[in-house]
């Protein structure tokens, strides 16, 4: 955990970063005055916690006001050294955006509990974060998005497909693929990159059953939908391995990239039969059902 220690008492910084370090927070920053600290702050640096004397030499309720006029530091903990509670300013400061305070007798119980609260709201920030920057990158994938994977000889868009079906292709068998790692893939690569993700594994998937008639559609978030003739004389976990095995060739593009390899999942494949009925769209959907169970086909990657 990072720390900033803003005070112009040099003694009572030495000695508090002698408890830090006992604590196992080593090596703080330390700035003396309100125009170092903001100085340091406005260059974006970010603390996960910020211990600021109570009686700084400025006014430590109009610094707290500047730090949190700061985007990095809007929510950043922020806690006061204060010599005695019954103090005028403890008040305005904590008015002003300061998070709590401890006694400048540096009680070293108090000050882990304090410094605690302060860890666990770095890593909730952090883990929002995270979360923030893996919805964006799956928005600007369009992972959720039936996106058209075009140039693979059998593939069609979602809404080609659906005309398919609608033609009549009621003694196919009905089979679906997911990527189980597509929202990974989504959040770290570039809108290009995931596309060409989509390309590569539908070129794959249709090398290998494309000479068996199979169509193709992409149907978003990593999933494709097929039709098929006939049921492919493969279990579904054998033939994930194969397309494993032909996804492979290109591992080394994945790894210079930094984007993960795509694990492939082959669902039940369903075809219309005595103990099986419905339309070829009811037979789609539980296809795709066979992807989501709680204990789904084994996902193969090499």
């Amino acid at each position: 955990m990072r720390l900033l220690l803003i005070d112009g008492d040099p003694g009572y910084v030495l000695a508090l970063r002698h408890v830090l370090d006992l604590m196992g927070f080593s090596d703080p920053d330390c700035t003396a005055t309100a125009r170092e600290a903001l100085r340091l702050l406005g260059r974006g640096e970010r603390f996960d916690c910020i211990i600021l004397d109570l009686a700084l030499h400025g006014g430590a309720a109009a610094l707290c006001r500047r730090i949190r006029l700061l985007p990095e530091h809007a929510a950043t903990p922020i806690l006061l050294t204060v010599g005695h509670e019954g103090a005028p300013e403890l008040s305005e400061a904590l008015a002003a955006g300061a998070s709590d305070y401890i006694s400048r007798m540096l009680d070293p119980v108090e000050l882990r509990a304090r410094l605690g609260m302060a860890a666990r709201i770095a890593d909730e920030r952090r883990r929002s974060a995270e979360l923030d920057r893996r919805l964006r990158g799956l928005a600007a994938a369009g992972f959720s998005d039936p996106q058209p994977v075009l140039g693979v000889p059998g593939m069609l868009d979602l809404d080609g497909f659906r005309d398919q079906l609608r033609l009549g292709l009621r003694d196919r068998t009905a089979i679906a693929f997911r990527i189980g790692n597509a929202g990974a893939i989504a959040a770290e690569a570039t809108p290009q990159q995931y596309q060409d993700m989509l390309f590569h594994v539908a070129s794959v998937i249709l090398h290998r059953l494309g000479p068996q008639g199979l169509l193709l559609a992409h149907a978003g978030h990593g999933e494709f939908v097929g039709l098929l003739p006939d049921p492919p004389p493969e279990c579904p976990h054998r033939l994930a391995g194969e397309l494993a095995a032909l996804l492979a060739d290109r591992a080394r593009i994945y790894d210079r990239l930094g984007v993960p390899m795509p694990v492939l999942q082959v669902g039940k494949p369903m075809r219309r039969g005595f103990f099986v009925r419905g339309t070829p769209e009811r037979l789609l959907t539980r296809a795709r059902e066979t992807l989501r169970r709680p204990a789904p086909v084994p996902a193969v990657a090499l």
